[in-house]
């Protein structure tokens, strides 16, 4: 809740108290300690948790190779209250029709329900839809 970044085992104590495991009474305090990860494993982390709940969605797609249709894409999600974190353009992969681009995209999204609803909206609205996480 207060958003720090600790070490497990730095955490413990913190975790014993919200599982009601610390005896007796009268005030209770948590020492934390820590925080010494790799800027990158924690990325790692934060990702992995995201995908367990839900939140987070990688997909591939196609949208014809002209502009503006990839702007029309994103805007389509923000309609659909998606947060867009990272795009990347596939132009001459395998696979990918003359005149189209490829198009990977990283969203966060509100549950696992959210990320099954946008997959077949992007269907309707007539992208094709592959998910990769």
């Amino acid at each position: 809740r207060t958003k720090l970044v600790v070490e497990g085992a730095g955490a413990a104590s913190v975790a014993a108290i919200l599982e009601g495991l610390v005896g007796g009474s009268g005030p209770v305090l948590a020492l934390l300690s820590g925080g010494n990860i790799d800027a990158s494993l924690m990325v790692q982390v934060m990702r992995r948790g995201l995908a367990l709940h839900g939140r987070y969605l990688v997909l591939r797609t196609r949208v014809p190779d002209r502009p503006g249709e990839l702007a029309q894409l994103l805007g389509r999600l923000a309609g659909e209250r998606v947060n867009v974190v990272e795009v990347e353009h596939q132009r001459e992969s395998p696979g990918i029709p003359v005149g189209d681009t490829g198009v990977e995209l990283t969203l966060l999204t509100r549950d696992d329900e959210h990320c099954d609803q946008l997959l077949a909206q992007m269907r309707d609205w007539g992208y094709p839809v592959e998910r990769l996480d």
